[in-house]
């Protein structure tokens, strides 16, 4: 049985994988757990703000709030984040896409 290998040759060649699974999702141009959850939530505060149901939206934004505070964040500093993003939303603002990507039009 061959030795085992160094800590820090290990950790080389779980980086290696690690950027070239990064780079098969970017040609693959498949959206990470982030890309989806910031879309969806840009998505459901624009409709929520054109139809105007606050009351529902608030409701489930007391529970993501609880689940965060659940995983360890501090209740306040959690409202105040999400606030703040509902309230950039709200006011136009448009989240970065990845620079890396061209619009469709662009191409």
């Amino acid at each position: 049985m061959p030795p085992r290998a160094s800590l820090k040759q290990r950790r080389a060649k779980k980086a290696e994988r690690q950027r070239n699974y990064r780079q098969r999702q970017k040609e693959a141009r498949r959206p990470s757990r982030n890309d989806i959850a910031t879309t969806t939530f840009h998505m459901i505060v624009q409709e929520t703000a054109r139809v105007g149901n606050w009351s529902t939206f608030n409701k489930m934004l007391d529970l993501v709030t609880a689940r965060l505070v659940e995983r360890g964040f501090d209740k306040v500093a959690t409202e105040k984040a999400i606030d703040d993003l509902v309230e950039k939303y709200e006011n136009g603002w448009e989240f970065q896409r990845k620079p890396d990507f061209k619009d469709d039009s662009e191409a």
